[in-house]
């Protein structure tokens, strides 16, 4: 999402107008998810995909239309149609995608709103952008934070401090949503940072995770104590690369509910120096590599040298990542990459330390400890 805005910015700035066309409601199986947004240029320099195919060239004729009218319109994508050799983009499912212009402003939407949004994100504030979809006041917006007033309007007269209150739970639950009111429809657009990957250790399985990862739109920081093994050679699309003591480094380094720490150091001594600096920290995910027959013995270490409650070892996951049968480096990668994503979405997958958590709260049931 920053960077769909990034580049609406970059546009707006360069004098161009643009269709901005976005997902706000889902059934069944569909290519994109609730909230993905496409830039439409008159020109056909566009930025992003609602899912391509049929439904996407739907999407862009509309887009075109609404360039010139500026009136915003929803599209109603069916993807349920029959399959066929002569079907194209048969997923299964509808979705529909609210379209509207964006042209250079200084104030208002979208010009003065974008930059309110790009800077709450680079502040990890959390914001979200509500836009009328349907009804009287369609096309209107408002940015909309926790705790300061909106920016903008909705234009929704004695609804709008009720529609403002919802919005802001909304933004507290992380998720994008479609509200109704009657005659009236407000699109919740939760706005987040692109989730941090922290990868401690820059050894052989780094290189194609740090690789995987900003494929799949994540910030990378790469940190190893290693000065040669942290260069831009190496890890060319990691935002940051730090070369310094690892226990202190990563005490140090800021991190919340969007941060990914995965720990693939070169020694169990590191592992447990880090862990110990991370497991009480909010974040989104620690994963630690190694055999079942490491993490056993960095687990016992941790519970019975150090005193850690072996329930607080629940959120590690480890050993890391999901079966797979991997074995190479790159597979290693992908196979921590999908239990990362699946962390990120809530998915169904099982990740290879369900096992052992499992094991491990029957023990503790059996000694009497839950």
């Amino acid at each position: 999402m920053e960077n769909i805005y990034a580049e609406l910015a970059r546009l707006l700035a360069e004098g161009d107008s643009v269709a901005v066309a976005t997902i706000i409601d889902v059934r069944g199986s569909v290519p994109r998810e609730v909230g993905a947004k496409m830039l439409i240029h008159p020109l056909g320099k566009h930025v992003g995909t609602v899912g391509g195919g049929c439904g996407e060239a739907d999407v862009i004729r509309t887009a075109l239309d609404v360039l010139q009218t500026g009136a915003p319109e929803t599209v109603h994508v069916d993807l349920t149609e029959d399959i066929t050799m002569q079907a194209l983009g048969v997923c299964g499912g509808v979705m529909d995608v609210f379209i509207e212009r964006a042209e250079p402003a200084e104030v208002g939407w979208p010009g003065e709103y974008v930059e309110a949004l790009r800077e709450s994100m680079l502040n990890r504030e959390p914001v979200a952008l509500a836009t009328v979809v349907r009804g009287e006041q369609a096309g209107r917006s408002a940015v909309i934070w926790l705790n300061r007033a909106p920016l903008g309007g909705l234009g929704l007269g004695e609804r709008e401090a009720a529609v403002v209150e919802d919005a802001r739970a909304i933004l507290r639950g992380r998720q994008h949503k479609l509200l109704k009111y009657g005659d009236a429809s407000v699109f919740v657009e939760v706005q987040r940072r692109a989730p941090e990957m922290l990868i401690v250790g820059g050894g052989h399985i780094a290189l194609p995770l740090a690789q995987v990862a900003a494929m799949c739109d994540f910030s990378v920081t790469v940190l190893d104590d290693r000065p040669g093994f942290v260069s831009a050679d190496r890890f060319p699309t990691a935002r940051q690369r730090i070369s310094g003591p690892l226990r202190e480094t990563v005490r140090d380094l800021p991190m919340d509910q969007d941060t990914y720490v995965i720990l693939v150091t070169r020694g169990h001594s590191h592992d447990v120096e880090c862990l110990l600096e991370v497991l009480d920290r909010p974040v989104g995910y620690i994963g630690m590599i190694g055999s079942q027959r490491r993490v056993d013995a960095v687990f016992q270490l941790l519970v019975e040298e150090m005193g850690i409650p072996a329930e607080k070892l629940d959120r590690v996951y480890a050993p890391i990542g999901i079966a797979i049968g991997a074995r190479t480096p790159a597979e290693i990668a992908v196979c921590i990459m999908a239990e990362v994503v699946n962390v990120l979405r809530n998915g169904p997958a099982t990740s290879i330390s369900d096992r052992r958590r499992e094991r491990d709260r029957k023990r503790r049931e059996a000694r009497g400890q839950v």
